[in-house]
Order: structure tokens, then sequence, then C-alpha cells
């Protein structure tokens, strides 16, 4: 079964701690029909293989299409918005910086992963096809992506070397950019990432809009106004998307009675809970459960 790229990969392990790397085959709608604003330590490199999308990139939308390229420095916020009709097809990379030697102090560290993993330097989000470096960044990605996937002799190697050489020429190229964020947007980059971190941890419980606002220092009102403003969903689609996404997982992965599924993730109505599943899923718990398996 092909590993599908999940919500909320910021409670992902790619990889472990000797390769933490990982590659995912995503197609939308099959892997996730939205991925709501997350972000996580790691670099993520796409290739659009097919489709058209609206990513959000740091407040930002763009519109990424068949052939694009994604480049998504660490800690950056990101999400794709649910479309009707929207379908995609992509291979991502997702890889800490330590896989390449961040932690090793020598001049590659200092002058080059070092500003990309503060934050004093980022990726351009979106390389498009008709950029000067694109077939050159397009072959080094499709052939790391390859190379993790074969698992051949030496293969660790050989991905390293190749992210090493991606990474020399998107610096080469341009495609490494001093940030361009007021300090007001900082500031609310830091408080909603403040306010996804406690759904995440506190997703299990029974959260309310009056809880999160008071751990934001924020009225009700205008929390549910800044939660919507910058997500783009009311704060409880938000959190039942990641129960949802939690529960599709377990379904996946585990022999766990649906009603204990249910109950581990937040729901104590299992009608609510079935109800938002066949909504968002298309499917009842045990139909996505035995669809699932049929696919190993």
């Amino acid at each position: 079964m092909e590993k599908q790229l999940p919500d909320f990969q910021e409670r992902t392990s790619h990889g472990d701690t000797l390769l933490p790397v990982g590659y995912y085959h995503c197609h939308i709608p099959e892997s996730y029909r939205s991925l709501p604003l997350h972000w996580h330590e790691e670099a993520e490199l796409t290739y659009i293989e097919k489709g058209q999308v609206n990513y959000t990139i740091n407040f930002e939308t763009f519109s990424v299409k068949k052939g694009d390229l994604l480049f998504l420095s660490p800690h950056v916020l990101h999400g794709v918005s649910e479309q009707p009709e929207c379908t995609l097809t992509s291979h991502s990379l997702v890889f800490h910086l330590s896989f390449l030697g961040s932690q090793t102090p020598d001049i590659c560290t200092v002058k080059y992963l070092n500003p990309i993993l503060n934050g004093k330097r980022h990726f351009a989000p979106v390389v498009h096809p008709e950029h000067p470096g694109y077939q050159r960044l397009k072959k080094l990605l499709l052939n790391a992506c390859g190379t993790f996937q074969k698992e051949a002799p030496g293969y660790e190697l050989r991905t390293k070397s190749l992210l090493l050489e991606l990474l020399a020429d998107l610096y080469a190229y341009g495609c490494v950019e001093k940030p361009k964020k007021e300090n007001s947007n900082l500031q609310t980059e830091e408080k909603l990432k403040e306010i996804l971190t406690y759904i995440q941890e506190n997703y299990q419980e029974n959260l309310s809009i009056k809880e999160l606002a008071k751990y934001s220092h924020f009225s009700e009102t205008y929390f549910m106004s800044f939660f919507r403003k910058y997500t783009g969903t009311t704060c409880i689609e938000y959190i039942n998307r990641y129960r949802l996404s939690k529960a599709a997982s377990a379904l996946n992965t585990t022999d766990t009675p649906v009603m204990d599924i249910a109950l581990e993730n937040g729901f104590r109505n299992i009608s609510y809970f079935n109800k938002l599943f066949r909504k968002r899923f298309g499917s009842t718990p045990g139909e996505y459960r035995r669809a699932a398996r049929k696919t190993v």
C-alpha cells in the first residue's frame, strides 16, 4: 500500500533518527480532501505530477498545477484548500536538515543550512516550468524520490548526495530568499502556531471555544474571527478534521473497534462521528477500513 501524506505532519515521524526522510505519493481526494494549515521541522519538496489545487503558504495562496515544484522550508505554515472536484497527484520528500549535516559546524552549515533552519532564508515556495532552473531542479528531485524508494545498496548516500546537490542549485538559481514578512505577520504566525499546537496536543479532550479563547488571551468573538481569517475554516471544523484524520489513520492501521476509535479521538457521540466521517470520506468508518485493507 502506498504511504499517504497525512494531515498535520508536525505530529508525524518522517523516517527515524538515523534516516529522517519520508517519501509520499499523494492522490487528492484519496489521500486527503483538504490539508488544514500546519507546519513541521522538516523541509518538504514536492513535484506536482498532475491536477491542480490551491496551496496556502504563510498566508499567501498559490495555484499549483501539473509540472510545478513546491519547496517548503522548515517551520513554514502551509495547507491545501478543499475545492469541489479537486484532483491532484504528487511526489514528495520530507526530510530534516540534520540529514544533510546541519549539526556539523562547517562552512556548509554556517553559510547554507543554518540560515534556512533559523528562518533568515527560505525557499521560493513555487517554481514553475518556465523558471530557468526548473529542468535541473525537477530532475534532481525526482531522482532523489526514486532513489529513496528503490532502497538499492547505498541509497542513503545517493539520496543525501542528490538532496545536497538540489540545495546547492536552489541557491544557485536564486530560489533561496530573505523573508519579506513584517513584524505583525510574524506575530500572527506565532500566535496561530500556539493555538494549533494546543489543539493538536488536546484534541482528545472536550475542547471549547471558551477554553481556546482564554488560552489565546482573546475574547471569544475575536478568537473565532481570528481563527477563520487565518485558517480559512472555523475552529470547530478544524478540530473535527484533525480528529477525523486521526480516526482514519487508526482505522487503516489498527483493529480497534470503531466506537473506541471515535472515543479515543475526541468524539463523545458515535452517531455524530459516523455522520461527520461519511461527509468527509464518502463512506462509513467500517467501509473505509474494508476499502483500505483491500489495497494492501
